[in-house]
């Protein structure tokens, strides 16, 4: 991997109580250069999550990013990404990236939704099987990937992992998307 390599990290802001969780995006070069941000809106407890991913990537309008790094797929209270969705509609690699597996998914979405809980678990089983990664002696993370090879997963997620075990693009989605709620909390 270049260090002039991209990756746009996805990451939500974990809103609670309220109908919209904020994704904030940014996209990083592999030698930590922050060079690009966009931001968006996903319904809690909907099913619009890969729509405003989209929506985020095409508002950046650029050629030059390498990949996307998603913060988990279950956001939103359970407002699942479809990870070939992403793929099939950017040409890009998608990685998820999380420090803990989702447990017991199907049972939290039978009961969360119990007369359409089906298509959610059909979005995320068709994501693929989630994988540990050891990032250092005592520490892993999980991942899902789509449009690459482990080994690649491995190098990617490695190359960008500068500080603790998550990776840049993800991390600082994630305090991006947590800086974007704290200005709307002041308003």
């Amino acid at each position: 991997m270049k260090p002039a390599s991209r990756f746009l990290g996805i990451a939500e802001s974990g809103m609670m109580g309220a109908s919209h969780s904020i994704l904030g995006g940014v996209v990083i070069r592999r030698d930590l250069l922050i060079d690009g941000m966009v931001w968006d809106r996903a319904t809690i407890r909907g099913s619009d999550s890969t729509e405003t991913i989209l929506r985020m990537v095409k508002r950046l309008d650029r050629t030059d990013i390498n990949g996307i790094m998603l913060h988990g797929t279950v956001i939103a209270g359970y407002n699942i990404i479809d990870m070939a969705r992403l793929v099939q509609e950017t040409s890009l690699p998608v990685i998820s990236v999380t420090k803990q597996p989702q447990e017991d998914l199907k049972s939290h979405l039978q009961s969360t939704f119990p007369s359409n809980w089906e298509h959610r678990w059909k979005i995320a089983q068709q994501n693929g099987e989630i994988k540990a990664l050891k990032i250092k002696a005592n520490s892993c993370v999980y991942v899902q990937y789509k449009k690459c090879e482990y080994e690649a997963v491995k190098g990617i997620i490695k190359g960008f992992t500068h500080f603790g075990t998550v990776p840049e693009p993800v991390r600082v989605a994630r305090l991006f998307s947590r800086s974007l709620i704290n200005a709307e909390k002041q308003k």
